[in-house]
């Protein structure tokens, strides 16, 4: 079986070895052709650096199994059902376990209340001004989550340990936590909330859910979207976050980020102006993390050859 890790930097070293009990494993590098790469491979692991579509996969015309250790899969878009995509998604009694992305979107929290961006922006052209830069508090402040699914119950817990009080909206009327308040809407949660914090999987359906009509609410409030970028109209978020009045807004997230996302320039030509924070997707990028997805990745394809030959 030949095996390609197409993102080989600090793979984990367990996962290598038990993939190489299996098959031969060879590492892509950038100066390759990445069609010419997974020619002959019959499984690749991929994570969110490349799109893998239609054109591309053509070229692998032994591949057999897509493996990510991601839950978000905008990244692979096929046609071919020979080909299996094995992923974490669903796989909640792992994923409960990862706590990377609730952790940084707690510390985005943290540092959009507290000014850091702007006070560390300040600090390089040597102004030491306290003042300027006073913040808030998350004891006594109300937290909007939507999307209650796994991070969303992880933030519950977290915020109520810092004293806030949590609503959520989901869809899904049957998701419940005794954390947080439900509310029957997104503008009715948005309206409650000091911080908003949008945390839900990306599907056809909820492309571009947010618009500019739900970011004309967020004025005066919090804004956090670790999601996708494609779950809302980034064009309208870029006129908001020149023209709104919102108290900060940070993205871990945007549109088209295998592509090159397409707003990068314009959001980091205005981030220093207002309190804005853009991270380059790395919600569940710690090397824990990251080596616990890959080697239980590696742990399901295992299981998926095992049932085969069973």
């Amino acid at each position: 079986m030949r095996i390609g890790i197409v993102e080989p930097d600090h793979f984990s070293e367990h996962a290598i070895q038990e993939l190489a009990s299996i098959g031969n494993v060879t590492f892509y590098s950038d100066d390759e052709d990445l069609g010419d790469f997974i020619s002959d491979k019959d499984v690749i692991f991929v994570r969110l650096k490349y799109k893998f579509d239609d054109s591309l996969i053509e070229r692998a015309n032994h591949l057999k199994y897509i493996c990510s250790p991601t839950t978000g899969l905008n990244h692979i878009d096929i046609s071919n059902d020979e080909i299996k995509v094995i992923s974490l998604k669903g796989d909640y009694a792992f994923l409960n376990s990862i706590r990377a992305t609730p952790e940084h979107i707690f510390g985005l929290s943290i540092a959009l209340l507290r000014n850091y961006h702007s006070a560390f922006l300040s600090k390089e052209n040597r102004n030491w001004n306290r003042d300027e830069y006073r913040g808030e508090e998350l004891q006594g402040s109300n937290v909007g989550i939507i999307g209650l699914g796994r991070i969303g119950k992880i933030l519950v817990q977290y915020y109520n340990a810092f004293g806030s009080t949590v609503y959520y909206y989901d869809i899904d009327k049957e998701k419940e936590d005794d954390g947080a308040i439900r509310v029957d809407s997104m503008d009715n949660l948005i309206n409650a909330s000091d911080i908003v914090i949008l945390s839900i999987n990306y599907t056809p359906e909820n492309d571009g859910i947010i618009t500019k009509r739900e970011l004309s609410l967020l004025d005066g409030k919090y804004f956090i979207n670790t999601s996708r970028g494609e779950v809302l109209d980034e064009c309208a978020l870029l006129e908001y976050i020149q023209t709104g009045n919102y108290k900060g807004i940070a993205l871990d997230v945007l549109s088209n980020e295998a592509d090159g996302p397409a707003l990068l320039d314009d959001l980091l030509a205005i981030e220093h102006k207002k309190n804005v924070i853009i991270t380059p997707h790395i919600g569940g990028a710690t090397f824990q993390s990251m080596r616990r997805t890959e080697e239980r990745i590696v742990e399901k394809l295992k299981e998926t050859l095992a049932r085969k030959e069973a």
